[in-house]
């Protein structure tokens, strides 16, 4: 019955739970099988695939290399996988070859005075020195690496296929990551560290040709920081190039005439024939003299950069270059060099030299305020604000400008002068101080919009008026009740309006007398006509008059009492302008119309809850009172 129930398993193709269910089919039926045995036949036949799958790990032909070898390899892991790939490839197209010459790779050994040599220690080594020499970029062919145990135990014809097939697997190497790139010296683009190109970014770029990549390569290392930067150092190695071209057609004009005798080093560096005769002694500084030279074109166009002192280079030049190729050169350094540095490589150079925070606030000053928005972040988090805030508030012209970096100064809690304090003071308008003190605080500012925020700070605060409908409908009965009044007054004046219109009309009809009846009454009627006009003009202006130092008087007694007690509080001035027929508002508009023809500004604000004089006004308004 066992028998059948395994031959049943291996003819149909049941699912795990199917098989179950027939077990306790035939357990529940048949007591004579059991469950037990099965289950035990199973774990036996997944020990023996295991094992199986064991034995064919050990016959991977990397535990066929000595353990010496790679006991000290120190690889990173992606190299090391790399190599373990290669190796293997390798060692299979060996095996496949050797076999056809009825040779077994495991036998093939090349004996040493006490040892032996496997082929496939060598074929190890042959993959690590490949792989090793492509992280190095050292540009070798394959078929330099092969050893000498290797060519004595392998035929040429098998050498010629192993070259094909490194040649073939350096084609598809992946990309160094971090780990292999700091082992090998490599920068992030996977380049070769240089002193020119630190961090590959010229190269990457491809802005120089090979050309001018070998003359970079021969330059004597410079010792400073200023390499560290690649739009800077581009500038300067563009400039150097420029400077050996010179150099270099005046190599190729046969009409020149040189001073000294060329030796190797020049041949080598330029690339002239070895018959030549045209080299000097003094030829080892050419390349670095021209290079200082270059470097110090961009370094004065940088403000707090040093100038590198360069007079014993340009004494050099002078004496074993021909004149004309010399003026060439003090034409070429006498040029302006226009810089288009960002900030972010004004930072990288503050690393050369800390006084360049003023080439970064004259990027601040002649850039329009659009484009420094983008920048206020980084601005804002400069370990030298303070100085740069204070070159761009005192040398820009521009108010917003200005402002946004005092602002920027008092977020950062920086000492900010009283001039500075005023000047905030007379942009940010009195009722949106709150707004602004609200803004230094704001931790989740939007440093962005920092220029449309502080913009809304100078506009005043738009109010709110709630109109009370019960007032209304109180204000519109007694506008009634006027209105009534003024008609029964009109009603009741109408005798003695007829009795004016008589006199105007009497009036009227003496100024259109004829010419001939006015000489006759010129003594008696235009006498009279003129007294009762004078008489009447007499009485208006002293009505006028008499108003006017009423209402003079008045208002300086108001003022006097404003000056004397610091202010008003709104409700008491609120009565004061009831009791003189105005409304709040319209009487502080006169008030300060009359003081607007003397101090030339608003004097009166009303502030919490409170008239005050401005605080700029104050002693003028009590010079102006007492005088």
């Amino acid at each position: 019955m066992f028998e059948f129930i395994n031959k049943i398993f291996k003819n149909k193709k049941l699912t795990e739970e199917e098989k179950i269910s027939i077990i306790e089919l035939v357990n529940n039926e048949e007591s004579f099988i059991k469950p037990r045995d099965l289950i035990v036949e199973q774990m036996r036949l997944k020990k023996a695939e295991k094992r199986a799958e064991q034995k064919a790990a050990e016959k991977a032909w990397i535990s066929y290399v000595s353990p010496p070898l790679r006991i000290n390899d120190n690889l990173t892991t992606q190299v090391e996988t790399v190599v373990g790939a290669l190796f293997e490839i390798l060692c299979t197209v060996v095996d496949i070859e050797l076999k056809k010459k009825h040779k077994n790779i495991k036998h093939v050994k090349y004996e040493r005075y006490y040892y032996h040599v496997t082929v496939f220690d060598e074929v190890y080594r042959l993959s690590k020195e490949v792989i090793y020499s492509f992280y190095r970029m050292d540009n070798m062919y394959a078929a330099d690496f092969f050893s000498y145990d290797l060519k004595s135990m392998l035929s040429r014809d098998i050498q010629k296929i192993l070259t094909h097939e490194v040649d073939v697997f350096l084609e598809n190497v992946p990309f160094p990551d971090e780990e292999t790139r700091k082992k090998f010296g490599l920068t992030q683009f996977g380049t070769k560290i240089v002193w020119w190109d630190p961090s590959g970014m010229l190269r990457d770029k491809q802005i120089f040709d090979g050309i001018e990549m070998a003359y970079f390569d021969q330059l004597r290392k410079r010792a400073t920081r200023f390499t560290e930067v690649p739009a800077v150092m581009g500038l300067c190695l563009g400039k150097y190039a420029d400077l050996m071209q010179i150099v270099l057609y005046d190599l190729e004009d046969g009409s020149i005439k040189w001073k000294i005798k060329p030796n190797n080093y020049f041949r080598k560096y330029f690339h002239l024939p070895l018959d030549d005769e045209r080299i000097w002694a003094e030829t080892v500084r050419l390349p670095a003299d021209l290079y200082l030279l270059a470097e110090n074109m961009i370094r004065k166009e940088v403000e707090g950069l040093r100038v590198v002192p360069a007079e014993e280079s340009l004494q050099n030049l002078q004496k074993y270059l021909p004149d004309e190729t010399f003026l060439k050169i003090q034409g070429y350094l006498s040029q302006e060099v226009e810089l288009d540095l960002d900030y972010q490589t004004i930072v990288a150079l503050r690393d050369v030299n800390k006084t360049v925070w003023h080439e970064a606030a004259n990027l601040l000053i002649s850039q329009p305020l659009e484009r420094i928005n983008g920048l206020l972040r980084d601005v804002a988090q400069d370990p030298d604000l303070k100085k740069i805030a204070t070159k761009v508030i005192k040398q820009s012209e521009d108010p917003d400008k200005r402002i946004i970096f005092i602002f920027l100064m008092e977020r950062m809690a920086l000492p900010v002068s009283k001039a500075l304090q005023k000047e905030r003071d007379g942009f940010i308008h009195p009722t949106r101080q709150t707004d602004y003190q609200q803004l230094l605080l704001d931790a989740n500012l939007p440093i962005e919009s920092l220029a449309e925020l502080i913009n809304d700070c100078t506009q005043p605060v738009r109010r709110e008026i709630k109109l009370d409908t019960a007032l209304i409908t109180a204000s519109h009965s007694a506008l009634d009740t006027i209105i009534d009044m003024v008609d029964t007054y009109l009603s009741d004046d109408e005798t003695s309006e007829g009795l004016d219109s008589a006199v105007s009309l009497n009036i009227f009809a003496e100024l259109e007398l004829s010419p001939a009846e006015e000489q006759r009454e010129e003594g008696s009627s235009v006498s009279t006509s003129l007294s009762i006009s004078a008489t009447a003009t007499e009485a208006m202006i002293e009505t006028t008059e008499n108003k006017d130092s009423e209402q003079e008087s008045e208002h300086m007694l108001f003022l006097k009492q404003l000056v004397v007690g610091n202010g008003i509080s709104l409700d008491d001035f609120k009565v004061h302008a009831k009791n003189n027929g105005k409304l709040h508002q319209a009487y502080l508009t006169e008030l300060n119309e009359v003081l607007y023809e003397i101090f030339d500004d608003q004097v009166l604000v009303i502030s919490q809850q409170q008239v005050i004089i401005e605080e700029d006004f104050m002693e003028e308004m009590r010079e102006w009172i007492d005088g």
